[in-house]
């Protein structure tokens, strides 16, 4: 497997402001936002006399977590576009029910082992649509599969619900051993040579835990696999190789933007290789006989500092994580293609020189699902909830389409479309589809989602290629080729090309609700003709939660009108954030958005108000643990308070457990009718016990801890 650990947003090279018109469009933007405040954090210069501004925003002084955006301007300072377009105005209440230690408390359920609590602080969450008030909690430690964390937490500050978390640690998957007879950059020093580089600023390559390789010449390494200058040789020469080619085909100064670059080492002791926030760092093949340092490998893990190191981070949900894993298999087969080195021909395999696990590629871009991964070539709803690496597969299998197309001849493979697309797509070549991935990224945000990189690469087409009617036609047929839907803030074709006949999008605004279980949420669904002429579309809700239903009002409208979605729950919805699609279809075919309905945990009128409140459906005679099967942890000593809700025709038993450091043991059982308890407790780890002991059904546990 390979690792990438990441961490917080990095800065990027900063220009000038937006100028002309541009300044006043941000200023009128702001209008209407009461509480709002727009921050430029950094701009970076692209293409064609194009700048991209990155902002954050704040509301009433509080971050917004997920509310940064990016405003392009062109070569006269005029603003491009809508920046802010489907970000309605923040309007929450700042005031938290929760205080900084409960929400730390509930994190902790997260990561048990966390060795400290790095930050608490009380933000606005508003990826998207999305507005709640939280607390952002990163935890340092090690994760329940041992590796090395730090997590951030979003708790929800009134209700303590946890709706999203993410990692900085990701699993991941000279005369060198790969490439002889290299040209590679290096430094005189006064009693030899070093493999650092004189040009490009922070390059070198080092083995684990030393400074840069020295040597009394310039001939570097001995062509064995096992030999850590010859890793060197290679992965220095790789590095290089990517370095250029961000230059003469992408117009990138460097990894970060700003001329800078990173260290890198080999001779890590893992089958492994991983990229850390400010270093590379290489391991060794399943059987020891291989470095890790063939150019894609290499390539993959500087990739993921130029996803670092442009606007938005890598802060987000799965499908960020996984476009961040794509972005570096993409820089991979990019580097790959420009070197054109003859031991390694230019491809979209993954790692196939090293042969890591000894199964072959790690991921094949042109058809994902034949590699040995479970990698889906098709986005679906599932992908949120698919490993990362894996949920690369549809951005891999976009990218080899743009750059190849789906049957491109010449002896390269063909590329299968998924259900529903295209019945083709012409390919653009490897350069141009590097182009327009390179210019999405300089519109990134945080919490980027495969939808927003369609947005994003379907304005990167028509900012640097503008009028070209067949390059805009292959990025939005490749993005239909692997099922990821049309969204509204998407570009139409350039105004010269004319449109093909009778196509709608389909929109919820807004596209997140809340309500308690057994309550009802609404929002509107949007429809407007994009191209010909009107049409009937049908509406359709799937994917729903337990007990919830869905009516359209009404069932179907002529695209350019609108339908009122009424979803209804009931007591036994689970709580959480489900996300819910929407999928609208007509003449012209099937068009999908999504709706997330977050059920809230409330307390039941039986039970006084608790801090931290979890609902469950037990069947009898079954057990399960609270919170969220796991368990929470107390730094001080105090008074635990529980109540348990439960149908009147149940027995339903709650117990206080606590770690004895060899086993869970009863502190406290509840009694009274209520099944209520009360225990005064040491500091330590506690979990709430609750089994059926006659009958079954909906149960709701509220509980307050020291």
């Amino acid at each position: 497997m390979l690792i990438a650990i990441m961490p917080g947003p990095a800065p990027y090279a900063a220009q000038t402001a937006p100028g002309g018109r541009s300044g006043e469009m941000l200023t009128h933007l702001a209008a209407g936002r009461d509480g709002e405040r727009l921050i430029r954090v950094g701009t970076t210069a692209g293409p064609r006399g194009l700048t991209y501004h990155a902002y954050q925003r704040t509301y009433r002084e509080l971050p917004v977590v997920g509310g940064d955006f990016v405003a392009v301007t062109d070569a006269s300072g005029n603003l491009m576009g809508t920046p802010l377009h489907g970000r309605p105005p923040i309007d929450v209440d700042v005031t938290p029910y929760l205080t900084p230690r409960r929400a730390a408390a509930a994190a902790h359920t997260r990561m048990p082992d966390a060795g400290s609590v790095s930050e608490t602080r009380l933000v606005v969450f508003a990826p998207g649509t999305e507005q709640r008030l939280a607390y952002e909690v990163v935890l340092t430690g090690t994760s329940r599969n041992g590796r090395p964390s730090r997590l951030h937490v979003i708790v929800d500050a009134r209700s303590g619900a946890i709706p999203v978390t993410w990692d900085e640690v990701l699993d991941g998957s000279g005369n060198g051993y790969y490439y002889d007879d290299t040209v590679i950059d290096t430094r005189r020093t006064s009693s030899g040579y070093a493999m650092s580089d004189p040009d490009r600023r922070g390059l070198f390559c080092g083995i684990q835990g030393n400074g840069a390789v020295t040597g009394p010449d310039d001939s570097w390494g001995n062509g064995s696999g096992t030999d850590l200058e010859t890793a060197c040789a290679d992965a220095y020469y790789a590095a290089q190789q990517e370095w250029n080619m961000l230059r003469d085909w992408l117009e990138r100064d460097g990894f970060d933007g700003a001329g800078g670059a990173f260290p890198l080492f080999v001779g890590l002791n893992a089958v492994n290789a991983y990229w850390n926030g400010h270093t590379v760092n290489i391991g060794h093949t399943k059987d020891s006989q291989r470095q890790l340092t063939e150019l894609d490998v290499v390539a993959h893990e500087f990739g993921h500092s130029v996803f670092q190191y442009t606007p938005g981070g890598f802060d987000g949900y799965t499908e960020t994580y996984a476009l961040n894993e794509a972005t570096g298999d993409i820089f991979g087969a990019l580097t790959e293609h420009y070197a054109n080195h003859p031991s390694d021909e230019p491809d979209y395999v993954y790692a196939e020189e090293a042969d890591a696990l000894g199964r072959g590629p790690e991921r094949v871009m042109y058809d994902p699902s034949a590699g040995p991964r479970d990698e889906p070539n098709c986005w679906s709803p599932q992908i949120p909830d698919t490993e990362v690496h894996d949920a690369a597969g549809p951005a891999n299998h976009w990218f080899y389409l743009v750059a190849e197309g789906s049957d491109p001849g010449g002896d390269k493979p063909s590329s299968p479309i998924c259900a529903g697309g295209p019945d083709s797509v012409t390919g653009l070549g490897i350069r141009t589809a590097g182009r327009i991935w390179m210019t999405a990224l300089l519109q990134k945000t945080s919490f980027w989602e495969y939808a927003d990189a369609r947005v994003a690469t379907l304005n990167a087409v028509t900012q640097l290629y503008p009028g070209d009617c067949a390059r805009f036609d292959t990025v939005r047929a490749a993005w239909d080729a692997v099922s990821v839907p049309a969204q509204a803030a998407e570009p139409g074709r350039p105004g010269t090309c004319g449109e093909p006949a009778d196509s709608f999008s389909l929109d919820v605004v807004p596209g997140t609700a809340e309500t308690d279980a057994g309550g009802t949420a609404s929002s509107t669904v949007i429809t407007h003709t994009t191209a010909g002429d009107p049409q009937t579309v049908g509406l359709a809700a799937s994917g729903l939660p337990v007990g919830v239903t869905a009516v359209f009002n009404p069932p179907s409208v002529v695209s350019g009108n609108s339908s009122v979605l009424t979803v209804s729950t009931a007591k036994s919805t689970p709580a959480g954030t489900h996300r819910i699609t929407v999928t609208g279809t007509g003449s012209a075919g099937s068009r999908t958005t999504t709706f997330d309905l977050t059920v809230r945990q409330s307390a039941p009128a039986p039970c006084p108000r608790h801090e931290t409140i979890r609902t469950g459906t037990l069947p009898a005679g079954s057990t399960q643990y609270q919170p969220d099967g796991g368990f929470f942890r107390t730094t001080v000593s105090g008074t635990h308070r529980a109540c348990l809700d439960r149908p009147d025709d149940t027995d339903l038993a709650l117990a206080l457990q606590r770690w004895s450091g060899r086993s869970w043991t009863v502190v406290a059982e509840a009694t009274g009718a209520d099944t209520t308890l009360t225990h005064s407790g040491q500091a330590g780890y506690y979990r709430y016990r609750i089994q059926a002991r006659s009958g079954g059904g909906d149960y709701s546990l509220g509980y307050d801890s020291p």
